[in-house]
C-alpha cells in the first residue's frame, strides 16, 4: 500500500470527515449525520462459496466501514456507510463496489443463521434457509471519492459497463448505480461542513494558479489542519509547509507567503541558470563561426582557443561575429 493509499485511508477514516461526505453526498449538506452515531466495523469483507466439493472464499478489504444511525423525521434508521477513496478513475469501480456490497449482504445472512444455528429455533422452510421471516439485514451504501481534478470519464453504473444489450434482455438484468464525489463536479463547496470540502476545492482549482492564489490570499482557509494540508500536497503537487503547524493546524497566510518566496527563489535560479547555458551555448556557437574563419594551427587560430573573454569579444567584432 502506498503513502498516497495510506494517508487517505487515515484521512477518510476521521469520523468528521466520513459524516461530512455522506452528509453532503445524502442530505445536501445538511449535518442528519452525527459523529457521535457512527462505530467503527471491520472493513474485512469475506465470503466462503463451496463448489465442486471445493471451498473458495472471497475476500476485500474495504478503506472505512462505519455503522450510522441516521435520526430523521422521528425515526432511526441502522445504515452501514462505506467510503472508497480514489486517486484516479476507476473504470470497474461499479463491480468492485458492487462486489463490496454483495459481500457484506452475504455476511449478515451467515451471521443470522450462526444465531439461529446457536438457538436451535427455526423449523421447516426457515431451517433449511437458515433465515427467518422475520429476520432482516441492514443497508449498505458505498460512496466513492475520487481526488482526481480530471473529468470522470469511468462507468457510474453496472449498465454503462455492458455493450449493446437488447432492452428486453436488459430489463431483466440488476443495475448497480454508482456513488461518487468528485471535485470536477462540485459546485457547492458550502455543503461541506469539514476540511473534506477544503482538500476537494484545492484539487479541482489546482490547475489554476490565479484561483490559488486569491483563495489563498482571501483568508478563507486562514487555519487548515495539518492533515488537511498533507492531502493538498499528495494530491496537487503543492509544497505548503507544515513545519511551524500550532495544536496540529497551520497558518496559511504564512505558509502562502513561505511557498511565495521558495517559488520566486526558484524561478530566478531557475533564470540564472538557464541565462548561464543560454550565454554559454551562444559563446560555444560563435567561437565555432571564429574558428572557422581561421587557419588551424595559425597564430590567431590558437589566439582565439586561448583568449579572454574580452580578447574574444575583440576578435568577434574584428572578423564579424554575430
Amino acid at each position: 500500500m502506498g503513502k498516497k493509499d495510506v494517508l487517505t485511508k487515515m484521512y477518510l477514516g476521521q469520523n468528521e470527515i466520513f459524516a461530512d461526505a455522506f452528509n453532503y453526498y445524502l442530505f445536501d449538506g445538511k449535518p442528519l449525520i452525527k459523529t457521535s452515531d457512527l462505530s467503527e466495523k471491520d472493513i474485512t469483507e469475506l465470503s466462503a462459496i463451496y463448489k465442486t466439493g471445493k471451498l473458495f472464499d472471497s475476500q476485500k478489504f474495504r478503506d472505512v466501514l462505519r455503522l450510522s444511525n441516521i435520526k430523521r423525521y422521528g425515526q432511526t434508521t441502522l445504515v452501514l456507510l462505506g467510503i472508497e477513496g480514489q486517486a484516479d478513475v476507476h473504470y470497474a469501480m461499479p463491480v468492485r463496489d458492487y462486489l463490496y456490497d454483495a459481500l457484506n449482504y452475504a455476511a449478515q445472512v451467515d451471521d443470522i443463521k450462526r444465531d439461529h444455528e446457536k438457538a436451535k429455533d427455526l423449523s421447516g422452510a426457515e431451517k433449511i434457509s437458515g433465515f427467518s421471516k422475520e429476520d432482516r439485514i441492514l443497508p449498505v451504501i458505498t460512496l466513492c471519492i475520487c481526488f482526481d481534478n480530471n473529468a470522470w470519464d469511468g462507468p457510474r453504473s453496472l449498465y454503462d459497463m455492458f455493450d449493446d444489450i437488447p432492452e428486453e434482455i436488459l430489463k431483466y438484468v440488476n443495475n448497480y448505480k454508482l456513488n461518487l464525489i468528485t471535485p470536477n463536479e462540485i459546485n457547492d463547496f458550502g455543503r461541506f461542513n469539514s476540511e473534506l470540502g477544503t482538500v476537494l476545492k484545492f484539487i479541482q482549482i489546482s490547475d489554476n494558479k490565479t484561483a490559488t492564489r486569491d483563495i489563498l490570499n482571501s483568508g478563507e482557509y486562514e487555519n487548515i489542519s495539518t492533515d488537511t494540508v498533507n492531502m493538498i500536497n499528495e494530491y496537487t503537487g503543492a509544497k505548503i509547509s507544515t513545519e511551524n503547524a500550532e495544536g496540529g493546524h497551520v497558518n496559511m497566510g504564512n505558509a502562502w507567503k513561505e511557498l511565495m518566496d521558495d517559488i520566486r527563489t526558484e524561478a530566478l535560479t531557475e533564470g540564472r541558470t538557464e541565462g548561464r547555458i543560454e550565454g554559454q551555448s551562444k559563446g560555444e556557437d560563435m567561437l565555432a563561426k571564429l574558428l572557422k574563419k581561421l587557419d588551424p594551427g595559425s597564430a590567431e587560430f590558437i589566439k582565439a582557443l586561448n583568449a579572454t573573454s574580452n580578447e574574444r569579444q575583440e576578435m568577434y567584432i574584428k572578423y564579424g561575429i554575430k
